[in-house]
């Protein structure tokens, strides 16, 4: 019972760095959603548990997580899918890949064995979790703090009624992101029930890297355009 309640609460916490840790990156708003993120964290909290304890069909869960921290960036939070999608892939990317070398640093201290990828409720589970948690949460408050990340993104509601382009350069590259985030969401699961960390890490990593990238690139072109703007401006002026 204790272990149960233990899995929502920290369920709760997990969920919540899922969710700011790319609002704090994308400079997205989070005090004016704060009471959706709390609700919505809660219930997804409670789908985890339902899935791994209840049903115990654990391999099922985060495919749904996926799909549901989707839907609420969509709905909830009003921001267009194409970009909730990739966004909620950095952000899984970066937590799993931060989770997978917290891991291996327990291991290393021969604090944690292979078989707690596979565990829903235990100590050594809970370690790594909080752990995760804790640092997602340092480095959100971070971002904050010092005003930085990425500012392509508009900050939401975004405007549903403009038909998105998705053939500029910009929209393939975070469609690009997105495709590999869920291919690498998809191989998570496998992976993790043929217990191989090292194929995690390694995928989260390089697909990280890459949506690192197309944002950098994002943000570089949003700097010229508006470069170039100020610059028509002047001379017409």
């Amino acid at each position: 019972m204790l272990s149960n309640l233990l899995y929502i609460i920290i369920g709760v916490f997990d969920a919540l760095a899922i969710l700011l840790l790319p609002l704090a990156l994308y400079m997205l708003p989070i005090k004016d959603y704060k009471y959706k993120i709390i609700l919505f964290a809660v219930a997804i909290s409670l789908v985890s548990f339902l899935m791994r304890i209840v049903l115990n069909v654990p391999k099922l869960d985060l495919p749904l997580q996926y799909a549901l921290f989707s839907m609420f960036f969509r709905l909830g939070l009003k921001i267009k899918l194409h970009w909730s999608a990739f966004i909620l892939g950095v952000a899984i990317s970066a937590y799993a890949t931060m989770q997978m070398a917290i891991f291996y640093v327990y291991k290393f201290f021969d604090m944690m064995q292979i078989g707690v990828l596979k565990e829903n409720a235990n100590l050594q589970v809970f370690l790594l979790q909080g752990t995760s948690i804790l640092i997602t949460y340092l480095i959100a408050a971070l971002f904050k703090l010092y005003g930085t990340g990425f500012s392509f993104i508009s900050a939401p509601p975004h405007d549903f009624i403009w038909r998105e382009d998705y053939r500029t350069r910009e929209n393939k590259m975070v469609l690009t992101s997105t495709l590999f985030s869920t291919v690498t969401i998809s191989l998570g699961v496998i992976l993790l029930y043929y217990l191989n960390p090292l194929a995690i890490l390694l995928v989260s990593v390089f697909t990280f890297a890459l949506s690192y990238i197309f944002s950098k690139r994002s943000d570089e072109e949003d700097a010229r355009k508006a470069l170039e703007a100020h610059r028509n401006r002047n001379k017409k002026s």
